[in-house]
């Protein structure tokens, strides 16, 4: 959304920046590469170098490993159909339908394989496996997508009857395969069958990439082992198809895929196990698979010390109960508008709930004053983020909140405190969590005054842009507003409210005084 005196710089830049909100950062990268690059590298050396890509040819041991795979994924099937048919929610129900997919067809894919018994050369024993991934593709894909979905509407309404139809249905269709494997079609090729065989290859492994994407997107969020596991489901499935398509039967090319779906579905089923025995319940443990929200997955993933000094802040001080935690929502949906990597949005929202931890050292009497403070006053004030700093950087895991904490009051222009930091010198989440801070003070009642009116906040943010506040953070909070149907007036905020404003924020009144006096020569 413009507004009066945006550049076309600043807005192609934020637009091309929040492009990068659903990426999956540098670490990301690195893992999609050790996951994904090396293993085909090794596939493709293989068979171009014959004399490494030794024959190991054991119907038995397929089967074997075809029913450690289908163990794994049916474990994790049974898991999340517990908490399916207690939760109602799609979510989990979706997990279970692809899960339940791996584990029959591939159970069927072991028990076709010619030699097994008397089953015969048939083409379903190559089918099966791309039908599985194809399937659990498709399950985990609709999980993600938003309620309005056809079929996750459809899972919703009907959880349990959806999730007993898909399994009644696979479970069937295996069997029917198993007991006569050159039955529907399974002794010759289908028109197109190639083509088709491809398509639905290529398409698997870009949803699976996507998907594999959102899990580690999650993890990196909240650091849930489960979203990590179903993160190496997805990308070693990519492996397992790769190596499928390309390897020669019966060598270790072709073993490949074995190994690396076996290894995802272990890696879940090992992780859902763990987390429901240190949780004590399946539901606490399986409960993110239902979570799409960003700052929900942060939440989960915060360390008991945050929590302590968030309900110590609040205990101090009535106007901040909800502050902290409204400035660390609006914060992480500007940070998400921008495009910040997830450690760093992480970040951000912890040191936005911490921001004014500080303010535990502050005396009351100065904190809910009704009237303009005194030199003395205002210093307390203004050394809350240090020592709200002091506090936080005691603890280890409150590392990565430091900066937001230190930093939030420090201005664009250099007129801030406490270190008179300037422009990008100032880290982006303190810079982040400035402007989410002064639009949640404005908008709230506070002990000297009453809530402003939306209009009349963003007016003044957008106003106080490159004075008090980053261009950048300020378009970002338009942009989240504007999903909320507010924008800015299209008339400069009055000098005489901006002012009081200023003040009302912690930043002293010579010192508003003064940005406004730059303000105003600017635009004269």
């Amino acid at each position: 959304m413009p507004y009066p005196g945006s550049s076309t710089h600043r807005e192609a830049e934020i637009f091309a920046r929040s492009r990068m909100v659903g990426t999956i950062g540098w670490g990301g990268v690195a893992v999609l590469a050790l996951l994904l690059v090396a293993p085909t590298l090794l596939t493709l050396t293989l068979r171009r170098i014959p004399q490494l890509d030794l024959l190991f040819e054991s119907v038995t041991f397929h089967l074997v490993v075809m029913t450690a795979i289908a163990s794994c994924a049916l474990l994790v099937a049974v898991f999340t159909a517990v908490v399916a048919a207690r939760s109602r929610r799609p979510e989990p129900v979706l997990l279970a339908m692809a899960c339940v997919s791996i584990g029959l067809l591939m159970l069927g894919h072991g028990l076709t394989t010619p030699g097994i018994g008397d089953r015969p050369m048939n083409l379903w024993v190559g089918r099966l496996p791309v039908l599985a991934v194809a399937l659990f593709a498709l399950f985990l894909i609709a999980s993600m997508t938003e309620e309005k979905g056809h079929l996750k509407r459809l899972v919703g309404r009907y959880p349990r009857g959806s999730l007993a139809a898909v399994t009644g249905g696979l479970a069937l269709f295996t069997l029917v395969i198993v007991v006569s494997p050159t039955a529907l079609l399974g002794d010759r090729p289908f028109p197109g069958e190639s083509a088709v065989n491809r398509t639905v290859l290529v398409t698997s492994i870009i949803a699976l990439l996507v998907a594999g994407g959102v899990h580690w997107r999650r993890w990196r969020l909240g650091g849930d082992r489960i979203q990590f596991a179903l993160m190496l489901a997805c990308w070693l499935s990519v492996d397992a198809m790769v190596s499928f398509e390309a390897g020669h039967l019966w060598r270790l090319s072709w073993w490949d895929y074995h190994v690396y779906l076996l290894a995802g579905f272990a890696a879940a089923a090992w992780a859902v196990a763990a987390k429901s025995r240190r949780t004590q319940g399946l539901d606490h443990a399986l409960s993110g698979i239902s979570v799409a929200d960003t700052m929900a997955h942060i939440e989960r993933g915060h360390p008991e010390a945050l929590h302590a000094l968030t309900a110590a802040v609040e205990a101090k001080d009535r106007y901040t109960h909800g502050h902290s935690k409204r400035v660390a929502e609006i914060s992480t949906l500007m940070g998400m508008r921008i495009g910040l990597d997830p450690n760093t949005l992480r970040g951000l929202a912890r040191g936005a709930l911490l921001h004014d931890i500080g303010k535990i050292g502050v005396p009351d009497l100065v904190l809910n004053k009704p009237g303009r403070l005194d030199d003395e006053e205002r210093d307390w004030i203004e050394a809350h983020p240090v020592v709200g700093w002091e506090i936080a950087s005691q603890i280890p895991s409150l590392r990565d909140a430091l900066s937001a904490v230190r930093h939030h009051h420090e201005r664009w222009d250099g007129t801030g405190y406490p270190d008179r930091m300037k422009g990008e010198a100032i880290p982006i989440s303190a810079r982040i969590a400035a402007v989410a801070d002064v639009w949640d003070a404005l908008t709230s009642d506070r002990a000297y005054r009453k809530a402003w009116d939306p209009e009349r906040a963003l007016d003044h943010i957008v106003s106080s842009r490159e004075a008090l506040f980053d261009p950048l953070c300020v378009e970002a909070l338009i942009d989240v507003m504007a999903e909320q149907g507010l924008g800015p007036g299209q008339v400069v905020a009055d000098p005489a409210a901006l002012m009081a404003a200023a003040a009302e924020c912690h930043s002293s009144h010579r010192r508003a005084r003064r940005d406004l006096e730059r303000t105003g020569r600017r635009r004269g």
